[in-house]
């Protein structure tokens, strides 16, 4: 009786139970079978656990640890009453009684600084402040990701943003000195790109062809100067900067030529050429899905569905691929990645076999039915009852006889 009960009150305070042969300690064990017993095993957070008056991280022993005081911090750091740990090692002679927990990996006590358990020999502790991205400082040094930048002036130093940052003489890039950025004119314009006075940077990296003076945002990730365009630091061959306009969702064009995130779409027309939305776009002869063609004919009256859905006059698509098969006079998407004509019902673009159009009814959480089959994301539901058949939540559904999780029968 005992035995039972302190067993139910190991698993009433969930803790979980480690069997350990032929042990003989002085701390609270519940005794099994002879020469075994069970310890209390207590999680601690962080990938520390205690077992009796023993630590462990991720199953190894933390040497020395004082179990009756350990009690673990965060990020990976923990202490007792005399030692500070991080991730089950002993950092040397940290001070317990100070020692705290920044951010960015950064932690100190009253004497030292610490980055990722290892001691910032050069930084001074009471002075020492985060400054965010990776970037800290103490009264006299800047540091990034725990290393000194030479040279930087404490002082004067700013945090730009995007890995950006200056003092009054110099501009770094993830606390790497820029060696052609002015500090007096750099600034940051968006999308990773800056520039100063004479030159234009995208991450850290001089753009050689831009004009500083003259570069400007066109907007949805797109730059331009006086001559040339740009995405994600790169020329657009043979795009034209005084007549280049965005569309939108990546598409742009200019007078001759349109593009799909900086990329020239082969064979559109560009005077006709317009977004539609939901990465589908047209233009007199064609219609297109994330700058592919997809349809050689009916550009004009493409329209868009849903769910990656769209059509002409003559064809149906779903993303980039023409659906051979579907009517597009009665073609309509319905829900949840289902859509039918009248004669066939679709599963995020692939015909679903046995399911029959005119009595089909999305119930969601991605199941559906008709008059007598039950779907899970487009695949049969084997022996499910369709007539009772209903989704109840998060997954789960049920008809007269069972219940479903995501399409499965639960046993």
């Amino acid at each position: 009786m005992i035995k039972a009960t302190l067993k139910i009150l190991a698993l009433t305070l969930s803790i979980t139970a480690v069997t350990i042969p032929n042990v003989s300690l002085s701390y609270p064990i519940i005794k099994d079978q002879p020469n075994h017993f069970f310890l209390l095993q207590q999680e601690l957070g962080g990938g520390y656990i205690k077992i009796g008056n023993q630590i462990l991280y991720r199953g190894q022993e933390v040497k020395d640890a004082n179990a009756s005081t350990f009690k673990y911090l965060k990020d990976g750091y923990a202490k007792d009453a005399w030692k500070v740990y991080f991730r089950g090692n002993i950092i040397k002679d940290a001070s317990a009684s100070s020692f705290q927990v920044l951010t960015s990996g950064y932690t100190k006590d009253a004497w030292k600084v610490y980055f990722r358990g290892e001691p910032m020999p050069d930084a001074s502790a009471s002075s020492f402040q985060i400054l965010g991205d990776h970037y800290s400082k103490d009264s006299w040094k800047v540091f990034y990701s725990g290393q000194v930048i030479p040279n930087a002036s404490a002082s004067s130093f700013k945090l730009l943003g995007n890995g950006y940052s200056k003092d009054s003489w110099k501009v770094y890039f993830r606390g790497e000195l820029l060696q052609e950025a002015s500090a007096s004119s750099f600034q940051i314009l968006g999308d990773h790109y800056t520039k100063d006075s004479w030159k234009v940077f995208y991450r850290g990296q001089v753009i050689k062809d831009a004009s500083a003076s003259t570069f400007t945002l066109v907007g949805d990730g797109y730059y331009r100067d006086s001559w040339k365009v740009f995405y994600s630091g790169q020329v657009i061959p043979n795009a034209s900067a005084s007549t280049f306009k965005v569309l939108g969702d990546g598409y742009s064009r200019d007078s001759w030529k349109a593009f799909y995130f900086g990329k020239e779409i082969a064979e559109a027309n560009a005077s006709s050429f317009e977004n539609l939305g939901q990465g589908y776009a047209k233009d007199r002869w064609n219609s297109y899905y994330k700058g592919q063609k997809n349809g050689q004919q009916g550009g004009a009256a493409v329209k868009i569905l849903g769910g990656g859905y769209a059509k002409d006059n003559w064809e149906v698509f779903y993303k980039s691929e023409k659906l051979q098969e579907a009517t597009a006079s009665s073609f309509e998407y319905i829900t949840d990645g289902y859509a039918k004509d009248r004669w066939e019902v679709y599963y995020q673009g692939i015909k679903i076999a046995d399911a029959t159009a005119s009595s089909f009814t999305v119930l969601g959480g991605g199941y559906a039915k008709d008059r007598w089959e039950v779907f899970y994301r487009g695949q049969k539901v084997e022996d499910a009852t369709a007539s009772s058949f209903e989704y109840l939540e998060k997954g789960y559904a049920k008809d007269r006889w069972n219940q479903y999780y995501r399409g499965e029968k639960v046993k």
